[in-house]
């Protein structure tokens, strides 16, 4: 009815993203009012835009207020707005990486060593900035030599140009 799988509206429902849901006598199910699922209906749409649930719980009881907490409204899609723009851009740049890898490795794969380099030249704004971003997200990334090769390669003296 809702669109979300049973263990999600569960969840929603004990840990207060929406009330108690109706149940029917009977059969002890859950029964939907169409206010229910117009609620759900809006969870699932902040759900989707990846809206954190203590946002959503915000975003909910100012729903609730009307036009009264309209600022709030706008502040917290704003906030979710630039929350996207950075993993657009995030997503971006690893899309360019991905680029620069795959450029690399079909000049490399063409028997022309110096053609690789020169992608990893014209690659080492994006090259460093993933490598930023991996720190910044996993916090473990060190300045360790990063190549692609197997180890037996290097130690063999390969000649080619060294992957970023």
């Amino acid at each position: 009815m809702s669109g979300l799988p049973e263990s999600t509206l569960r969840y929603y429902e004990s840990i207060g993203i929406v009330g108690p849901i109706e149940r029917d006598p009977s059969s002890g199910h859950r029964v939907y009012s169409d206010e229910d699922l117009d609620l759900l209906l809006a969870i699932s749409c902040l759900n989707v835009t990846g809206m954190p649930l203590s946002r959503m719980r915000e975003y909910l009881a100012n729903r609730s207020q009307g036009a009264q907490r309209a600022g709030e409204q706008v502040e917290l899609l704003a906030e979710q707005a630039r929350q996207l723009d950075q993993e657009m851009a995030e997503l971006e740049l690893r899309r360019r990486y991905v680029q620069v890898k795959t450029h690399y490795w079909q000049a490399l794969g063409q028997g022309d060593p110096q053609g690789a380099q020169e992608v990893l030249d014209r690659g080492t704004d994006v090259v460093n900035a993933i490598r930023s971003f991996a720190r910044q997200r996993k916090g473990a990334l060190r300045q360790a030599p990063v190549c692609d090769e197997p180890a037996k390669s290097r130690a063999q003296g390969a000649t080619a140009a060294q992957p970023r």
